[in-house]
């Protein structure tokens, strides 16, 4: 994860100097398809190195059902999680939660530093209790958010038009006792923290994120 500290300048307060050296930026990207996403955070070093996001598509490869789809991911779940996807429950339920989970366990690796070859399966989220945990210990300290995303145009396919659906989430080390997920239903609540732009927004302050 790269890391920009503030820097300070010799007439600054020695006690605001200090408080900017331990200022830090912490952030993460991830992608699918079409869709970009940056997690970002600031504040004292130990509080801003573990974040990580992951984001995706909640659509099946093209000439692939969603359960054959989900099956051929089997070997990222744990036993657990495979019931929560197993094909009775409905090709549309099965896509929305396999998307969940993966998401979950990117943006969790992401945030641990860990390369994508990292063994998906010793990390086990079980959605209707409200649990993590990597190698059958709970992820204590760990606050995960979770949405869905939609891009603002449809896609042509060979049934006509659709959306473009996304599940992201975001990892961040709080350093608590327990282990919060905050699903981000409410629109206005989703606004008060997370920003989309599209490419061209992106494109007319590119030349400002590398001063």
């Amino acid at each position: 994860m790269r890391r920009i500290q503030i820097q300070h300048g010799p007439d600054d307060n020695p006690v605001v100097a200090a408080q900017r050296a331990r200022s830090m930026i912490g952030y993460h990207t991830s992608y699918d398809h079409n869709l970009v996403g940056m997690a970002m955070t600031q504040g004292r070093r130990e509080d801003v190195v573990n974040i990580g996001i992951g984001i995706k598509e909640i659509s099946a490869p093209p000439g692939m059902s969603g359960n054959d789809f989900a099956i051929s991911l089997y070997h990222k779940l744990t036993p657990l999680e495979q019931t929560f996807i197993a094909p009775e429950q409905g090709e549309e339920v099965v896509m929305r939660r396999l998307c969940l989970i993966l998401a979950l366990k990117q943006a969790y690796i992401k945030a641990i530093g860990q390369p994508m070859g990292f063994d998906w399966s010793r990390l086990e989220f079980n959605i209707p209790e409200k649990k993590a945990t990597g190698d059958g210990r709970p992820l204590a300290g760990w606050e995960f958010r979770v949405w869905t995303s939609e891009l603002g145009w449809p896609i042509p396919n060979s049934d006509g038009h659709i959306k473009q659906a996304y599940q992201c989430a975001v990892a961040f080390f709080r350093r608590t006792r327990e282990t919060k997920f905050i699903w981000q239903n409410d629109a206005r609540e989703l606004e008060s923290w997370v920003q989309f732009i599209t490419l061209d927004q992106l494109l007319n302050v590119a030349d400002k994120l590398v001063e």
